[in-house]
């Protein structure tokens, strides 16, 4: 017995539904759900029964993968179709029937002659799947190698070139991009950015400063180095091992026995005596303490006699070099004194002192420029550092040498600023006057004036504009009338050029009235009809602005009556001329045609005559450029030699 809400389980028997196959039933136990596939094995076909293989109830279904190879409706060809269920159709080469391209169909042809060719241009789409094919239409596959010229870039796109499809282009620019070990460069052909990881050696010195990184070229630090060194006392009674790089750090093994070398210094009394150590014994560090004749004292350490050095092993810690002065050799006196002092130069430069050994009596010169002011007053002496005439006592041993003399042309400003320079050499004080004449056009550029340079630049702007002016009336053409400005010569633009008060004659379309306006009514009338006065010519200029009335179409009624009467007098004399002048005109045709009947020769002659006149024309219009060139050339520099000489000599004029 179940409760009511247990509604879902399971009897314990088997199944036995009747699965997808149809044929068999269900072997499991009673379940919840669809049942599984049918798993039960047997001998089936293929879909076209060639085959038969042992396989699982629910894969019954299959195909065997051979061709199906039965005649189709046709007769004639045979189904090229895979493993397949009912008939295999009819023929594919009957019905519509196009050429290899696809641009002519034929209809009605048998399925075993083969379409003819169309003759028109392939146009299918080749292996690059940018250009089309350009050969007629052809059976078979098209052509592999495009070959139409494109533009193309190289991989990493520093060139660009015109190639044929199919070929790809490299550069022979060679990467400068890091590698990922960050110190060698990638050195590739055409890289296109994916540079291949670093195969150099590190070759790097290891931190124990005594070998070096066998690795390949890597980032960041490298791997300690793995060898260890000993490291012993003088007798050789202590020693230990340390990792190779680490003895400079390292003290040397401590041995309790007294060291057995008696030192040879004159200061063996006063040395303490010292245990067993590493390596050589330690020098006397009492200093000498003997005194020169210069007043000061040997400061050297002892450089007397010393002991041989202990017998050298195959490991020695590095210790630091200690910076001191130089030692002389064991039993030798003093050296000379190598007390260090200033020395000035011989020119006395601020600066350039030299710390000199004091035995050392000998004078220098530094590399500064004398800098000693010339007799000019505006230069100073450029000769290396050199002994002055009136130089101290200490520099007599060095001979003097008197300072240059000034040869540079004069590099003062003048005042008033101008661009010309001073024609004489430096000399002290201020330069004369400049009296150089330069050029000035007036405002209207009618006339041009000739000024001194000091004159013109001394002048205040407004009264350079005052000297500019011609003092005449102005010469530019007004921008919205024919007339010119009425103004006198002035700068900038002419003013008011719309009120102009000039008288204008204006006139009617036929021109019989007239009449006088200001100009600048005339522009107004321009202006309201639509039309500006600029785009009006100079015989147009007033003419249509008055209305024609009644006096006007009588004149014209009258013009033409008498045109008319002057015409027909005209025909009749014409036609009494034509009468006297009949046998004349028959004599004119007459000699037209004998010189329409001359011989060929003649007309050769003439053709040779004009190309000949044609020729001379063109010889001496090229003849008159070339020579006419060559002379304005001449003149160009026969002019800028004359300016040099003017800037060279001012006074000559």
């Amino acid at each position: 017995m179940l409760t009511c809400g247990f509604k879902e389980f399971s009897c314990g028997k088997v199944c036995g539904k009747v699965l997808d196959c149809g044929v068999h039933g269900c072997a499991e136990i009673c379940h919840k759900g669809q049942c599984p596939p049918c798993r039960a094995r047997s001998v089936y076909q293929c879909r076209c029964g060639k085959k038969k293989e042992e396989r699982e109830c629910c894969n019954r279904v299959f195909r065997c993968g051979e061709p199906c190879e039965k005649r189709l409706g046709c007769g004639r060809h045979v189904c090229e179709r895979g493993c397949h269920v009912g008939e295999c159709g009819d023929c594919p080469l009957q019905g519509k029937r196009a050429c290899p391209c696809g641009k002519r169909v034929y209809e009605g042809m048998p399925c075993d002659v083969t379409v003819p060719l169309c003759g028109a241009t392939c146009d299918k789409m080749l292996s690059c799947r940018y250009h089309r094919c350009p050969e007629r239409c052809h059976r078979g596959a098209c052509v592999e190698t495009c070959r139409t010229v494109v533009k193309k870039s190289c991989r990493c796109g520093s060139l660009r070139k015109d190639v044929p499809c199919y070929q790809d282009l490299w550069c022979e620019r060679k990467c400068q991009r890091m590698r990922d070990c960050g110190r060698h460069a990638c050195k590739r052909k055409c890289c296109d950015g994916d540079c291949p990881p670093c195969s150099e050696v590190c070759d790097r010195r290891l931190r124990c400063k005594n070998h070096k990184c066998p690795s390949p070229c890597h980032r960041g630090a490298c791997a300690p180095c793995p060898i260890m060194v000993t490291i012993s006392c003088a007798c050789g009674e202590t020693h230990f091992e340390v990792p190779c790089g680490t003895e400079m750090e390292q003290k040397p093994p401590k041995c309790p026995k007294p060291c057995p070398i008696a030192p040879l210094c004159h200061h063996a009394p006063k040395l303490k005596p010292h245990k067993c150590h590493y390596g050589a014994c330690p020098p006397c560090r009492l200093p000498c303490a003997e005194e020169y004749s210069c007043g000061h004292a040997c400061k050297l350490r002892c450089h007397d006699a010393k002991p041989p050095p202990n017998r050298e092993f195959t490991l020695k810690p590095k210790k630091k070099k200690i910076i001191q002065q130089s030692e002389c050799t064991p039993g030798t006196p003093c050296p000379p004194c190598p007390e260090l002092v200033w020395r000035p130069c011989v020119g006395q430069h601020i600066g350039a002192e030299r710390m000199m050994v004091c035995s050392d009596k000998s004078q220098f010169a530094c590399e500064n420029l004398c800098g000693n002011p010339l007799p000019c007053g505006n230069h100073y002496c450029t000769k290396t550092c050199h002994a002055l005439e009136n130089s101290a006592s200490t520099n007599r041993l060095q001979k003097s040498e008197p300072c240059e003399d000034c040869s540079l042309p004069c590099d003062k400003e003048r005042e008033p600023k101008c661009q010309h320079r001073c024609p004489r050499r430096c000399h002290p004080g201020d330069c004369p006057p400049c009296k150089v004449l330069i050029k000035r056009s007036c405002h209207c550029g009618s006339m041009v004036h000739v000024f001194e340079c000091i004159y013109y630049n001394t002048l205040s702007a407004k009264d350079q504009e005052k000297v500019r002016s011609c003092g005449g009336l102005c010469h530019r053409k007004l921008p919205n009338c024919t007339h010119l400005c009425p103004e006198t010569c002035h700068p900038g633009e002419c003013p008011n050029p719309e009120k102009c008060s000039k008288k204008v004659t204006v006139r009617c379309k036929c021109q019989t009235l007239k009449r006088e306006w200001p100009c600048h009514d005339v522009q107004a009338a321009y202006h309201s009809a639509g039309s500006h006065p600029k785009d009006i010519t100079k015989n147009q200029f007033g003419i249509g602005l008055i209305p024609c009335n009644s006096d006007c179409k009588s004149k014209m009624q009258v013009v033409e009556s008498e045109l008319h009467l002057r015409k027909s007098q005209v025909t009749e004399v014409k036609e009494t001329d034509n009468e006297k002048l009949a046998p004349k005109r028959r004599k004119r045709q007459k000699r037209v045609q004998e010189s329409k009947e001359a011989t060929k020769l003649q007309k050769i002659i003439s053709t040779t005559k004009k190309l000949l006149l044609y020729l001379f024309i063109l010889i001496i219009l090229v003849t008159a450029t070339y020579y006419g060139y060559k002379g304005l050339l001449w003149l160009n520099d026969w002019m800028n030699k004359v300016d040099e000489r003017r800037q060279r000599h001012p006074r000559i004029r």
